[in-house]
Formats: C-alpha cells, sequence, structure tokens
C-alpha cells in the first residue's frame, strides 16, 4: 500500500464513524519526505471535494501558528518582552490584576486568567468586546506562574499587547512574519470574503448556523482578524512550512524565520512549577497525549474543529490533521478516536505513511 493510500484509510474512517465530513491531512519528515491526503466534501456529502487548495477553520492553532510565531519574532526584535507586564502594551489595564500579568504567562496559559466561559458574551462591535475586556471584573485564579489554566483569553490579551506594541494590526503582522516569511500563499485571517475552496463548520451554540469563511470562536468572530486565539484560515500545505521550519531549528529552505535559541525556547517546558508542562505557545506531551511513541521533545497543538499539528525532533517527523468536524455535531468523541489512532499511525508507522513519488 503506498503511502498516500495508507494517510487515505486513516482518513476516511473518520468519514465513516461521522467525526467530520471531509479531512485533509499531512504527514512529513526532516528529510523532505511528504505524504498528503485528503478525503470527504468541504460542506455537505455530494458537495465539493476536500483537495489541497481547501482552506480550513483551524481554530486553536492560530495560538502557536500566528500569535506565537508574531511573538516570538518580535521578542527577537525587542519589540516586546517576555516578562514585561501586560499593562505596559495595553494602558486600560494599568493598575489592575491582569496588568500585571507578564507576557510569558499568558504563552504558558499560566496566567491564572479563568476559562473562556468566565467572560460575558452578548457584543454587538469589537468595541463593546473590548471595552468589555478592558473593565470586566476577571479575577484571577491564581497568581501569576502558580497553576496552569487554557483560557483563550491569555491569547485574546497577548494579541492585542502585540498589536499596540508593533503599532500594526494582528492582521499585518501576520502577513509580515507568518504567512509571507513561511510562504503560507492561501492563509489569512478571517473572516474571508471570498469562500469558494472552504470548508464549512457549523456554529451549533452561539449562532446555530453553517459557516462558510466565518470564524466559528465567538470572540474571533466579533474580533475578526484581531483576537489571536482563532481566526486562521489555512492550506493543509500552508501549514506544513510551519512544522518543516520548526524542524529545521528555525530555518526553512536555507532562511532563518526563527533562531534555534528561540525554537527552543518555544518548545521547552516553560511551566516546571505548575501542574502540567507547557511550552511558550506550543503543548508538550502530557497524561498519554498524543497517543503513540511520540517523544518527550515533541510539541503540537489541537483545534476545537477538529484540527491537530504535532511535530517530534528527535523522530524528525511531523503530523498535521484538519477537518471541518463541527459541521457534523458538538460531540468530540469520534473525532478524539480518529485523531489518536491518526496520531499513533504517525508515530508507530510514520515512514510508511511517507509518500515515495
Amino acid at each position: 500500500m503506498s503511502g498516500s493510500r495508507s494517510l487515505s484509510t486513516l482518513l476516511r474512517r473518520g468519514v465513516e464513524a461521522d467525526a467530520y465530513v471531509g479531512a485533509a491531512a499531512a504527514v512529513g519528515d526532516a528529510d523532505g519526505g511528504l505524504a498528503v491526503d485528503c478525503v470527504g466534501f468541504e460542506d455537505e456529502r455530494g458537495g465539493d471535494p476536500v483537495t489541497r487548495e481547501t482552506r480550513f477553520d483551524v481554530a486553536s492553532l492560530t495560538k502557536p501558528v500566528v500569535t506565537t510565531t508574531v511573538c516570538a519574532r518580535l521578542l527577537e526584535r525587542d519589540t516586546v518582552q517576555l516578562w514585561a507586564p501586560l499593562a505596559e502594551y495595553v494602558p486600560p489595564l494599568e493598575g489592575t490584576a491582569r496588568g500585571e500579568i507578564p507576557l510569558r504567562d499568558l504563552l504558558c496559559h499560566t496566567s491564572g486568567l479563568p476559562p473562556y466561559k468566565s467572560f460575558p458574551f452578548g457584543w454587538e462591535s469589537p468595541e463593546a468586546l473590548r471595552e468589555s475586556l478592558y473593565t470586566s471584573h476577571l479575577g484571577l485564579l491564581a497568581d501569576p506562574g502558580e497553576w496552569f489554566v487554557y483560557s483563550d483569553l491569555n491569547f485574546v490579551h497577548l494579541a492585542d499587547a502585540l498589536a499596540r506594541a508593533a503599532g500594526e494590526s494582528l492582521s499585518s503582522l501576520a502577513s509580515a512574519h507568518v504567512f509571507d516569511p513561511l510562504g503560507m500563499e492561501r492563509a489569512s485571517l478571517g473572516p474571508l470574503e471570498a469562500t469558494s475552496d472552504v470548508a464549512a463548520t457549523r456554529d451549533h451554540r452561539w449562532r446555530n448556523e453553517r459557516l462558510r469563511g466565518e470564524i466559528h470562536d465567538y470572540i474571533g468572530a466579533v474580533l475578526g482578524a484581531e483576537s489571536g486565539n482563532a481566526g486562521l484560515f489555512a492550506t493543509i500545505e500552508d501549514l506544513t512550512p510551519v512544522a518543516r521550519m520548526l524542524l529545521g531549528d528555525g530555518a526553512l529552505d536555507g532562511s532563518r524565520v526563527l533562531s534555534a535559541s528561540t525554537v527552543r525556547r518555544l518548545t521547552s517546558n516553560q511551566t516546571p512549577d505548575a501542574d502540567r508542562p507547557h511550552g511558550l505557545g506550543w503543548r508538550l506531551p502530557h497524561d498519554g497525549s498524543p497517543s503513540g511513541p511520540w517523544s518527550e521533545r515533541s510539541f503540537g497543538h489541537t483545534g476545537f474543529t477538529g484540527t491537530s499539528i504535532w511535530i517530534d525532533p528527535d523522530a524528525g517527523r511531523f503530523a498535521i490533521l484538519l477537518t471541518n468536524h463541527l459541521l457534523t455535531g458538538e460531540s468530540s468523541t469520534e473525532l478524539s478516536n480518529v485523531r489518536a489512532k491518526f496520531h499513533a499511525a504517525v508515530a508507530d508507522g510514520g515512514d510508511e505513511l511517507l509518500s515515495n513519488d
């Protein structure tokens, strides 16, 4: 069985289990080996098939791919400082507990900020959301650096700080520091004006409607391209250079995007005193996630729409999965099973999945 057909078999299991309507995946290595396959449809069954040109709402992959990379590039240019308090860049938070949070703890989810659901909803405009963000009484669950609590609010605040420090929109920063250097030709922060070749999702929670080119995440939808926690639309081939760059210690095809020392900081444990290991913007292995024999030095992230990226520098290999999981419903059991089998298959026998073309 060729690498392409093996990968296709893994993806079709998800369609058969109703985990998603369509999906694209890539498995690659440090030597340039690459297998890419697509199955299913962008929208309803029988509609346009998923191809390498299909753009997916990658949800929380936005955090490491866009916002973390922008932050890393600005750190290397001394535009921001890792240990600087948030209020240094976001004056409306001066004198608040949130204003004292170092940028580092936003990247590590050790800020003490509560989960997403603790923030009030119902804004009518970006201005109203930001006003709510500054004035809401969001108490910290712990002192910065003490606990790991995953919260989208970390990256909403971080994106605000980066844009203010650089004097540019997050969308502009993403183009200059991520999309252009990595050759991500079809990637952009939503919402999208052109919705052809876009995988649909469905918001079962707030809008109860099918979304195509609109950001699924609620804060991301209101803030458009500026939320930092979600909003990236990308093809499977847009994301492969991200993984290749990180496997290359920050270099891609002879061009340096990040320094090797920056990559080590992003992908090594920055939370030794917390109850969960985490890098700067990147998740680290814990409690059997991801499934399969990924090394302790591996790192990655997942997204609410059924996406994931995982990279293993010891094995010199990466795996990327993009789906439109939310078109089928909110239950994640089927998706979790498919994603676990995908990760395990890549870790156990990734060489067999790689294309010999």
